[in-house]
């Protein structure tokens, strides 16, 4: 089901915190977006400007958390662009945004149990998942994995919101060793966890991880989510792009317009 309709907006710049050595934060304010986003959507951020004349194509980035008429973003500075990005949050006073695009998460289920798996900044859009079910009626279990402890931020936040969490690091610096599918495999074991039927699960992060725990999923005879990050031009369908093979039929699905969010027995991971 398609989404509210979007908005382009000058959006001002109310806070930026460097979270880690490469990730970043930003508040921005908009009542229009605030109001009208659901988690799992995302915005398109117009990096140009009468100082940088490219990249021209704008960056998506997923809605992490809304407050009243303010809403945050996280970025991982990856290259020019976010380069370009870090350096605007910090100098501007607005930035020019497209948004909410996309289809969210379905989080019309009556199941209570909501398991989230996270792997690096794809906590990002698990974040705003987090605060809605926060205000419902929700047993929230929360498992995110990075590749060493100094990878991982707000973890206050999260602590906070009453929920059970497990996290992994690739080196073991910190909670348990090993990725976060060996992390589920390991708490179903010691019966932490319960029978992964009777969770509603999402699971955002690169797309091997959430190709690997999403196969393990319905090997467990369930089904999850997933948020799928790719390149987008437009972000609106026009461009088709962001392409993503259809798993049981013929044809595409594009990214930006279908999704980000898909059910994992939907798709073809690339």
């Amino acid at each position: 089901m398609k989404e509210a309709d979007y908005f382009e907006v000058k959006a001002e710049i109310v806070s930026y915190k460097k979270e880690t050595s490469k990730i970043y934060s930003c508040i921005v304010r908009s009542e229009q977006i605030s109001s009208a986003a659901k988690p799992g959507q995302f915005i398109n951020i117009q990096i140009c400007s009468a100082l940088e004349k490219t990249p021209v194509l704008r960056r998506p980035f997923a809605i992490s958390h809304i407050d009243k008429d303010c809403f945050e973003f996280i970025f991982d500075i990856v290259g020019r662009g976010t380069e370009i990005l870090k350096k605007a949050v910090k100098t501007e006073k607005t930035l020019n945004i497209l948004a909410p695009l996309g289809n969210g998460f379905d989080i019309s289920s009556n199941v209570k149990e909501k398991l989230l798996i996270a792997g690096g900044v794809g906590i990002a859009p698990l974040k705003s998942l987090v605060q809605y079910f926060s205000n419902k009626d929700c047993n929230t279990t929360l498992i995110w994995g990075n590749r060493s402890k100094t990878h991982f931020f707000n973890l206050d936040f999260f602590i906070d919101q009453n929920l059970k969490l497990f996290i992994a690091t690739d080196d073991g610096s910190t909670g348990f060793e090993g990725n976060v599918l060996q992390l589920l495999k390991s708490e179903i074991n010691n019966k932490n966890l319960k029978d992964l039927k009777k969770y509603d699960i999402f699971v955002v992060g690169p797309d091997p991880m959430m190709k690997a725990v999403s196969g393990y999923v319905q090997e467990m005879n369930s089904r999850c989510q997933v948020s799928l990050e790719t390149p987008m031009a437009c972000g609106m369908g026009v461009c088709q792009g962001c392409a993503v093979k259809k798993k049981n039929g013929d044809g595409y699905y594009l990214v930006c317009k279908d999704g980000p969010v898909f059910y994992s027995d939907t798709i073809c991971f690339n």
